[in-house]
């Protein structure tokens, strides 16, 4: 790994190529503003890449759960990130399967379902008492993630579902009005558009 303004990053990747990570985490500041709770109890983060933005959770919510599969990433990001937060070396789905991780871009994996040596699991399989912020940035697996989430999201009520909207979802059969239509049926309506195409819904 290196080293850069304290964080750490996988090597073979030229430090500024991470510029465009520095101001996407930002995105998170409206949301965080957002949550009522005094207690901000537990956000749920997929897509830790190397840690930006678990990190920043993990100075607001007493509880940070986090999931990355790729491996120079998570190690990247587990040397970013306090102790407490929660880190899974596993991708989020809507089923109990395998995959495998291929690395596209700069901070850009996608998982392969074809693949093997990756589990996949449910939001729902972790059994969470309770979920204030759901955070997704899963390169077009987001409609499956959320899918799998159904009875956390309808048990917990997350106080805001941010998710990265973009065409990749294609590549997984699904839209980004699918994922919309999903965040209503559950009641979820957009109240904020964030940079880097992040989207934030919440209940009326």
């Amino acid at each position: 790994m290196i080293q850069r303004d304290g964080l750490w990053f996988p090597d073979g990747i030229p430090l500024e190529k991470w510029d465009f990570s520095f101001r996407h985490v930002k995105s998170l500041e409206w949301s965080l503003s957002q949550i009522k709770n005094k207690r901000k109890r537990t956000a749920l983060q997929a897509g830790g890449n190397v840690g930006l933005w678990p990190r920043r959770m993990a100075e607001v919510f007493n509880r940070v759960i986090s999931f990355e599969p790729d491996g120079p990433s998570r190690e990247a990001l587990i040397a970013n990130v306090p102790p407490t937060v929660e880190v899974h070396a596993k991708a989020l789905g809507e089923a109990n399967r395998t995959c495998s991780v291929k690395r596209c871009s700069t901070g850009s994996h996608r998982i392969l379902l074809d693949g093997e040596g990756i589990e996949v699991i449910t939001i729902d399989s972790l059994g969470l008492a309770d979920l204030d912020f759901l955070q997704l940035d899963i390169e077009g697996y987001e409609w499956h993630a959320l899918t799998g989430a159904a009875e956390t999201i309808e048990r917990c009520h997350p106080q805001l579902i941010q998710v990265e909207l973009r065409q990749h979802t294609l590549k997984y059969g699904k839209t980004p009005e699918l994922v919309r239509e999903l965040l209503a049926s559950h009641g979820y309506q957009e109240v904020s558009r964030q940079r880097g195409q992040d989207f934030v819904f919440a209940r009326p």
